[in-house]
């Protein structure tokens, strides 16, 4: 599992270069890449379901990329999009296309319906920990303010 992490987190940061990421916040990508596989990987490892598995790792990988961005001063889609790659489930959208032209159309169904099921909770899972922070923020400022 060791070698699949810092496969993936050398794949986030390959791509963080293609994304023209530069300097520390290159090194972060991968990192919070390595650490959404890691919370994949570790989520399928005790029988979870794979989307569950998604969320989880999506919203550790946001929560990384916030507090990055903050200590950073940049945007955090500069952490988050490039550090997604290695859990986008594009094998499975592949398998389900394959499917499709083969005529294979109950495998065809169990695949589109799972690839549906994983990015949903990718999104869910960005969703919900983006939300969380800026109504975080607000309230810090406004406790600020009053302050």
């Amino acid at each position: 599992m060791l070698v699949k992490v810092i496969s993936a987190a050398a794949a986030a940061a390959s791509f963080g270069i293609l994304f023209n990421v530069q300097g520390g916040n290159l090194i972060l990508t991968g990192i919070n890449g390595g650490l959404g596989y890691f919370v994949f990987a570790l989520c399928t490892a005790n029988n979870v379901e794979s989307y569950i598995g998604m969320f989880f790792a999506s919203a550790v990988m946001t929560i990384f990329a916030e507090i990055a961005a903050r200590r950073r001063k940049v945007p955090a889609t500069i952490f988050l999009a490039v550090a997604l790659i290695p859990i986008v489930p594009g094998g499975r959208m592949f398998s389900f296309v394959l499917h499709l032209l083969e005529g294979s159309n109950q495998l065809a169904v169990a695949d589109g319906i799972q690839t549906l099921l994983e990015s949903g909770a990718i999104a869910i899972g960005i969703i919900v920990v983006s939300s969380f922070t800026h109504v975080f923020v607000r309230l810090k400022r406004r406790m600020g303010e009053i302050l």
